[in-house]
């Protein structure tokens, strides 16, 4: 009896709060979508606003680019303000600037509007994981933001498809304008849940963050494996159509698997980040840089271009979580917001690296060799991670409690 009272506030400790989580996974989900749409509706958007198609692409570059420039000094900025005001306060921003976008008289306001969003998406996803981390205790952490972020995957399979739908058949901007309805409808649930702020920031040893290093390292190794895999999202119509010669048809049944694999991806996330909290993401590296490279089999035939875009799919899918929550992990207490910012604007930077790099490959080369130069860009960041995992491996597994200062310390030696 005694050995069944004591395990139970264990068991109970380790039920997600599911109301809170899947509140904050459709409030991603909207985020995401209002982030990618633009991308199915450029010909729409060209057109009513009189310019090229390469300029109404700068709708995209440009968001990217501001998420990358302001989330780390915003999310300093607005530190103080807490949470249960911040967040919901965000979206409304957020659906503002949407509504914005969708009565844009010109292209100038278009642009304008959609900088302001994107600022407001950087704070707001510098937020959203460690505000997961205030509803659960550390030991569920990883399949608690597997929850919330399986909203932005499901803004691929869903929200993008059905909004460019809606662009095609009504125009874009009722696309947009139904958003901002979404968004607004997002803050108002927000606002209702028992948002925490974070614990009060640890003292600096000699004026700095000591987890600061630890972060940036990660950071930036996870950066790579994102740029890896932005060259090759990037430019997958050429990948599928020219190298692996496929038809429309394939082709579109392709992407499918891809979304629907990153589901599973996600899935699995959590539960590997929660037992291996340390080596998941090198693994997870290291796998995705041998995706990679597989991706070279493409042309064999469409049974292999299932398995190695399944594959991929998974591994993307588990990436963003298992990064997102190391990074949280290995914050100083305190400090989570700004290890989140980060983690955006690495996010971001690999969009328009990998985009950059990917077209310099195509360019020189051809679409056939954006596997093998994906991989290897992906495969000095694994290394780099899983020898990170490798001296965690060898302290103390006192660093994995909850305690403050064994998660400072962990910081520390990272």
């Amino acid at each position: 009896m005694t050995a069944q009272l004591s395990e139970a506030p264990s068991d109970a400790s380790r039920k997600l709060p599911w109301w809170p989580l899947l509140v904050l996974s459709a409030a991603a989900f909207a985020t995401v979508t209002v982030e990618l749409l633009p991308a199915s509706l450029l010909l729409g958007l060209s057109d009513d606003l009189d310019v090229t198609e390469s300029t109404a692409g700068l709708l995209v570059t440009a968001w990217a680019l501001t998420i990358a420039v302001a989330s780390v000094p915003l999310t300093r900025l607005t530190a103080r303000v807490p949470r249960r005001h911040l967040v919901p306060f965000l979206l409304l921003l957020l659906a503002l600037a949407t509504a914005g976008t969708a009565l844009a008289p010109s292209y100038g306001w278009a642009l304008t509007s959609r900088m302001v969003a994107a600022s407001t998406h950087g704070v707001f996803w510098s937020l959203l994981v460690p505000t997961v981390a205030t509803l659960v205790p550390s030991a569920v952490l990883g399949r608690a933001v597997s929850v919330v972020l399986a909203g932005p995957a499901l803004a691929g399979i869903i929200g993008i498809p059905l909004g460019a739908a809606i662009g095609e058949g009504v125009g874009w901007r009722a696309s947009f304008a139904l958003l901002a309805g979404l968004l607004v409808a997002a803050s108002l649930a927000v606002r209702s849940l028992p948002l925490q702020d974070s614990p009060i920031p640890v003292a600096r040893q000699g004026g700095r963050d000591p987890a600061t290093r630890a972060v940036l390292a990660v950071a930036f190794a996870g950066g790579l494996v994102l740029t890896g895999h932005f060259m090759l999202y990037t430019y997958i119509a050429p990948l599928l159509q020219q190298f692996g010669g496929y038809a429309a048809a394939a082709r579109t049944a392709l992407l499918l698997v891809f979304g629907l694999a990153g589901l599973i991806g996600i899935a699995v996330s959590g539960p590997l980040s929660d037992r291996f909290p340390r080596q998941a993401l090198g693994w997870v590296s290291a796998a995705f840089a041998g995706s990679a490279a597989s991706l070279a089999l493409l042309d064999v035939n469409l049974v292999m271009a299932i398995i190695v875009i399944a594959l991929w799919g998974v591994l993307i899918g588990l990436l963003p979580p298992v990064l997102q929550t190391r990074l949280l992990r290995i914050a100083s207490p305190g400090r989570e917001a700004a290890a989140g910012a980060v983690g955006i604007a690495v996010l971001n930077i690999g969009i328009a690296a990998g985009a950059a790099f990917g077209g310099f490959t195509v360019d020189i080369w051809n679409a056939g060799a954006l596997p093998i130069v994906a991989a290897a860009v992906i495969t000095v960041a694994a290394v780099g991670l899983l020898g990170i995992g490798a001296r965690r491996d060898r302290r103390s597994e006192a660093a994995l409690t909850d305690q403050p200062a064994a998660r400072a310390q962990d910081g520390v030696d990272e």
